[in-house]
């Protein structure tokens, strides 16, 4: 049996989704903060309550901090975004995140830990931390940051369409999360509209026709789980581009599928994919758009990848 951990004396910041209906969040937090008061650990608790509230919570705690400052998130890839985001330009900062999200890739691509006890040991642990890449974009939303993916396209229009689902909150709550991305990955195949790309990066032009998706990874995951970019890593200080396009919608989906085992790595007749550290995209018509889960429209991005930006905890 695994060993609970023993916590050190300093103070954890834990930012929750505080939405009355996210049941895993309302859950794990019943889980975490047992062990919490077992273990007689100092910590505060925000529970968000509406969108950025997060960012806003998290900037509060970082401006009156004069050491290093733990804050983690409790939530999904778009909690845990929202604290990021709320901690660049701190760099006292040392984020992390309790997985309780339905995609919950952050957690399974970067800081690699497997249970509320794991990430908590490794939080105690300060000496397991790393200071990652952070990509910036800026699109006609504005400026923001991620650690995980953008993507424009089809991926982005099933996120935006996950996540304004009344289901969802029901998927979630029995267990089955998931299952919300393939229902609406098997409705947007059908109703989904291609469009011209064009993409500027390190001199070079490139131009696609029928455009399902692009997606610049920072570290391999997206969509809850598919490795859609196996060697990416998020401190190296590379941005690594994939483009699916010139395919109708069957051959699409027969092309999505080789991303479980990486085949479409070879594809390269519909799978261009190249690295970069900064990246113009222009679509032909507004699109969605999605960084870290969180979506949004538009026709441009601008996006720059800052190596070494944000001190986060790493299960070695």
């Amino acid at each position: 049996m695994k060993q609970k951990p023993k916590l050190n004396s300093s103070h954890i910041y834990f930012v929750k989704n505080g939405n009355i209906e996210s049941h895993n969040s309302n859950k794990i937090w019943s889980k975490l903060e047992a062990i919490l008061k077992q273990e007689k650990q100092s910590y505060t608790c925000f529970e968000t309550e509406y969108a950025v509230h997060a960012k806003e919570l998290t900037k509060s705690i970082l401006e009156k901090a004069t050491e290093e400052t733990v804050i983690i998130a409790v939530g999904g890839d778009g909690t845990f975004n929202e604290v990021l985001n709320g901690s660049i330009g701190y760099e006292q900062a040392i984020i992390g995140s309790i997985p309780a999200g339905s995609g919950n890739d952050y957690v399974r691509g970067i800081q690699k830990t497997k249970s509320i006890e794991d990430a908590l040991h490794l939080i105690q642990n300060k000496e397991d931390c790393a200071v990652i890449d952070v990509c910036e974009v800026t699109t006609q939303a504005g400026k923001r940051y991620f650690v995980n993916s953008l993507g424009i396209g089809f991926d982005a229009s099933i996120c935006e369409q996950a996540n304004n689902s009344k289901w969802k909150k029901r998927f979630q709550r029995w267990k089955i999360g998931k299952f919300i991305y393939i229902y609406y990955f098997v409705k947007q195949l059908f109703v989904f509209k291609p469009f011209h790309l064009k993409i500027e990066t390190d001199g070079q032009v490139r131009e696609y026709e029928r455009v399902w998706f692009a997606v610049a990874s920072n570290q391999p995951y997206f969509g809850g789980g598919i490795k859609v970019s196996p060697n990416s890593s998020a401190d190296d200080g590379k941005l690594r581009v994939f483009v699916v396009h010139s395919l109708t919608s069957y051959l699409f989906l027969f092309v999505f599928v080789t991303v479980f085992w990486g085949g479409h790595m070879k594809l390269h007749r519909w799978v261009d994919h190249f690295e970069c550290r900064k990246m113009k995209a222009f679509a032909d018509k507004e699109t969605s758009i999605q960084t870290d889960g969180e979506s949004y429209h538009g026709k441009e991005v601008n996006v720059k990848l800052i190596p070494k930006k944000v001190k986060v905890f790493v299960n070695s």
